[in-house]
């Protein structure tokens, strides 16, 4: 059925952070298998996945796990604000492996399982990654766009792999002040759920601007 997430595998990273649980949830609701993935946890594979070497063996446990895999939604990141006169490498340097450098290993691992059959990646951007960065938010924009480029190549070299690239302003996930604006956390997991399905494969290589209410 369109839009049916019935009997696919999903691999989730960052399986336990806030967005994760709710995606895994999400997807679990609508009859997906979930592959959790994060660095602690009960009923996860654990890996450091800004490491090359964990994030392989995460990915080989998988594939023993569940032979075949129909999409990665990739949450891992953070947030991270420093003046531009006080950003020191060491600082930037981080940023850019949590937010980038993983994505690359996920998407890289996630395509061996995927391909010559095909699957989709969805890689979670962010408001400043593609509508301008904001005061002392340089190294987390540049990374969020380092991101939706990365899923972009993947779609252009692997056409059989459709990628999203989902980018929230402010997501809600409930018990905000009122008045707070942003998305909701569920409505960013029915947008997910819709691009891992079968309906997704019209729009790869797409940015997805989940603002919500703007800000």
């Amino acid at each position: 059925m369109e839009g049916s997430l019935h009997g696919k595998v999903i691999i989730v990273t960052g399986a336990k952070g806030r967005l994760g649980q709710r995606m895994v949830r999400g997807f679990e609701a609508r009859g997906a298998r979930v592959a959790q993935v994060d660095r602690t946890g009960d009923d996860v594979i654990t890996a450091d996945l800004t490491d090359e070497r964990s994030a392989v063996a995460a990915f080989n446990e998988i594939r023993q796990q569940f032979e075949a895999i129909d999409a990665l939604v990739h949450t891992v990141g953070m947030w991270a604000e420093w003046p531009l006169l006080d950003t020191t490498l060491e600082e930037w340097n981080l940023v850019m492996r949590v937010n980038l450098a993983s994505g690359l290993l996920c998407m890289r691992e996630a395509a061996r399982l995927m391909l010559p059959a095909g699957g989709t990646i969805v890689g979670i951007c962010a408001k400043p990654g593609l509508d301008g960065a904001t005061a002392g938010g340089a190294a987390y924009a540049a990374s969020k766009a380092g991101l939706l480029r990365l899923l972009e190549a993947v779609a252009d070299e692997h056409p059989q792999i459709t990628t999203h690239a989902l980018a929230p302003s402010f997501i809600l996930f409930g018990g905000e002040p009122a008045g707070t604006r942003g998305i909701c956390a569920d409505h960013l997991v029915c947008l997910a759920s819709l691009l891992c399905s079968s309906a997704g494969a019209a729009i790869s290589g797409t940015a997805f601007r989940a603002y919500g209410t703007l800000r």
